[in-house]
C-alpha cells in the first residue's frame, strides 16, 4: 500500500496587463490512499407493476411512471418532463409533457421531481393519474387523476325574476318607489 506523506502545488497566474508571472506555491500534506468503488450504470425500468392502464403516482415530492406510461409515452431518462394545467372553461385538466425549458428530470427510476405548489396542486386531482393520448397534440398526454370531480361553485338565478314593484310591501316601500319614512328614537 502506497501513502503519500506531502504534496506540493505550484500555481503560475499570468496578469494579462502587466504580463507579469506570479507563481503560489503550497504545501499539502496528510494525505491517505483512496481507493474509488467501481461503479456500473445500468437502465432500470419502473417497478414490476401489474396495471394494464399507463399510470403516473403521485408520491411524496414526485410522481413515477408505470412500465405502461413509459410504454405509452416514450420518455427517456435524463428528459425534462412536465405538467401543465390547461383551463378551457370553467375545467382544469393537468396535461403531461416533454418541456427542456420548465420540466423536470425524468430519473432512471422513472420518477419526476414535483415539490411545492406544483405538487400541490396536482395532488388536487388525485394521487394516482390514467395517461390518456391528447388527441391531435404529439407528445401531450392528459392526466385523468382519482380525486372525485370538484362542484363548480355556480350560483343558479331563477329563470323568471318577479316585478320589484310586486314585493315592496315586504321591503317596507310605497308602490311608488320613493321608501317609508323611518323614525329612530333612541330613549336611553
Amino acid at each position: 500500500m502506497l501513502e503519500i506523506q506531502s504534496a506540493k502545488l505550484i500555481l503560475s497566474i499570468v496578469d494579462k496587463e502587466t504580463g507579469e508571472i506570479i507563481t503560489r506555491e503550497a504545501t499539502l500534506g496528510d494525505f491517505k490512499e483512496v481507493t474509488k468503488k467501481a461503479t456500473t450504470t445500468r437502465t432500470r425500468k419502473p417497478k414490476t407493476d401489474d396495471e394494464p392502464t399507463p399510470m403516473i403516482h403521485l408520491l411524496e415530492g414526485k410522481y413515477q411512471f408505470n412500465t405502461k406510461a413509459i410504454e405509452l409515452t416514450g420518455f427517456e431518462p435524463e428528459q425534462k418532463i412536465d405538467i401543465k394545467f390547461e383551463k378551457k372553461g370553467r375545467v382544469t385538466t393537468p396535461v403531461l409533457c416533454e418541456d427542456e425549458k420548465s420540466g423536470n428530470r425524468l430519473t432512471k427510476t422513472y420518477t419526476v421531481s414535483c415539490r411545492g405548489s406544483k405538487h400541490d396542486n396536482l395532488a388536487e386531482y388525485g394521487d394516482t393519474f390514467e395517461i390518456i393520448p391528447y388527441e391531435g397534440k404529439d407528445g401531450y398526454f392528459k392526466l385523468k387523476g382519482n380525486a372525485p370531480e370538484k362542484e363548480n361553485d355556480i350560483i343558479e338565478i331563477p329563470e323568471e325574476i318577479s316585478d320589484p314593484e310586486e314585493n315592496n310591501d315586504d321591503l317596507g316601500l310605497d308602490s311608488s318607489g320613493d321608501g317609508v319614512e323611518i323614525d329612530f328614537n333612541l330613549d336611553i
